[in-house]
């Protein structure tokens, strides 16, 4: 019997527990270098979207001045990508993330870079379609995947490390292929958050974090330096609670421009980000007082819940606010929450400060991911009062099973507060742009008319 050769490790490769992973498992170099190939067609693709959505955004009549700062800093190829390289090369290490599962309190406390590397491009899908044979996937992972592996992602081609946790089966299988390229820390979600035994899983799956950027860095974290990051991440929690309190007085900024800014806090610097934040939270606070709203009460009010929207794919944003609805508030992890929930603690020490940072990025977390999942519903009911929200659009990414599912159940808790819901499927392409805009402009056109029926 002829024995099968046993296969070489892949020394750049290496899971959350520090074993270290075998040879490339999905990407042969062949693959690799053929898409390489594609490179310069995803990167002339994604310029030309994130110039055409900038001056989109610019366009907005009467948008408030200081937001000129963040349309800036979001060209993936611009300031903010040649400060990350400019840091690689004095030796530091940068950390790319995913989602808001990851504690970026650590990632700054080691004195890396923290920065999100899922992917809005459009063109970059058709390459992990090409490897994986399956066009039914998420469309962000495939976008994601896609990016790395045309190398066409400035801030994806400057990590050191990838920490990938796993609230879906497609981050979960994503993470395994990236390790063909890069160091990829898995961090297991647990999918039922009561219980002792979830929350003692979830904090050692901190700790595991903090050693694994230790080990990265060539430093300890210190007490001082956590103490430090997370109370950076506090002002900048403070201050985006803040925005949201002056949207909630009145329509000061749309909500396309809102989701620019959450999308901000995964790549900017944080403390440049909150200093700029608090600047325009003054413009804004101004405009509350002089009643200089960018549009009326008569324009329909929507929260949009769902899958996460990724700059620059903002198709549904624009469908939405273009279609003539004011996108209040939302229900989304790259919108509202992404730093709505403090980091609370009781005790300084490291193991007060680690146990509340585990707490924080899991027990506030509405992720479609949890069973059950009541803080969702209660927090989408708390959010349509506070923001006098007259019709819910749950966007939905094809093949983002999770979502899909929530929205089921979210029409039946709607329906019995009297609160109208539309659900959308989309794809990254705009091949289902008016089809999609046919069907918002209809349930836009119903929240009115049951307005106009309303007694006075």
């Amino acid at each position: 019997m002829k024995l099968r050769k046993k296969r070489q490790p892949n020394p750049d490769a290496i899971d959350n527990a520090g074993t270290v992973a075998t040879e490339r498992r999905y990407v042969p170099e062949r693959v690799e270098q053929r898409m390489a190939d594609r490179q310069e067609k995803v990167l002339n693709e994604a310029k030309d979207k994130i110039r055409k959505e900038s001056e989109r955004i610019r366009a907005i009549p009467n948008a408030p001045g200081s937001l000129e700062y963040f349309i800036g800093m979001s060209d993936y190829f611009g300031k903010r990508a040649e400060e990350v390289q400019g840091f690689k090369r004095k030796g530091g290490k940068v950390v790319g993330t995913f989602c808001m599962f990851v504690p970026n309190e650590i990632i700054r406390a080691g004195r890396a870079i923290p920065i999100q590397v899922s992917c809005g491009f459009c063109e970059a899908v058709q390459p992990a379609n090409d490897l994986l044979s399956d066009a039914g996937l998420c469309p962000l992972m495939r976008s994601t995947l896609g990016t790395k592996m045309t190398g066409s992602s400035p801030y994806f081609e400057a990590c050191d490390m990838i920490v990938n946790p796993t609230p879906c089966d497609a981050k979960l299988k994503m993470g395994e292929i990236l390790q063909d390229f890069v160091p990829v820390v898995t961090m297991n979600v647990p999918r039922i958050k009561t219980g002792y035994s979830a929350r003692k899983q979830w904090i050692q799956e901190i700790w595991n974090l903090k050693e694994r950027v230790e080990q990265l860095v060539g430093r300890k974290i210190t007490k001082k330096g956590l103490r430090e990051s997370i109370e950076t991440y506090q002002d900048a929690q403070s201050t985006w609670r803040k925005f949201w309190k002056i949207r909630e007085k009145g329509n000061v900024i749309w909500g396309r421009q809102a989701l620019l800014l959450s999308w901000l806090t995964y790549i900017d610097d944080i403390k440049r980000w909150t200093k700029n934040m608090k600047t325009l939270n003054s413009e804004l606070e101004k405009r509350v007082r002089e009643k200089n709203f960018v549009c009326g009460d008569e324009t329909p009010r929507v929260m949009l819940a769902g899958s996460p929207i990724i700059w620059p794919n903002w198709k549904i944003l624009n469908l939405i606010e273009e279609s003539g609805a004011y996108i209040a508030c939302d229900e989304l992890c790259s919108g509202m929450r992404v730093l709505y929930d403090p980091v609370i603690v009781d005790e300084w020490t490291v193991k007060g400060m680690m146990e509340a940072i585990a707490e924080k990025h899991l027990l506030p977390c509405t992720c479609p991911c949890f069973s059950p999942n009541l803080e969702r519903e209660d927090n989408m009911l708390r959010r349509i009062e506070e923001y006098r929200v007259e019709g819910l659009i749950f966007h939905v990414l094809k093949g983002c099973h999770l979502n899909s599912m929530d929205a089921a159940k979210t029409s039946v808790f709607l329906r019995k507060h009297d609160i109208p819901m539309l659900k959308i499927e989309s794809e990254y392409d705009e091949g289902d742009m008016e089809q999609l805009r046919v069907r918002i402009e209809a349930f836009l056109e119903m929240i009115q008319t049951r307005k106009e029926d309303l007694p006075f």
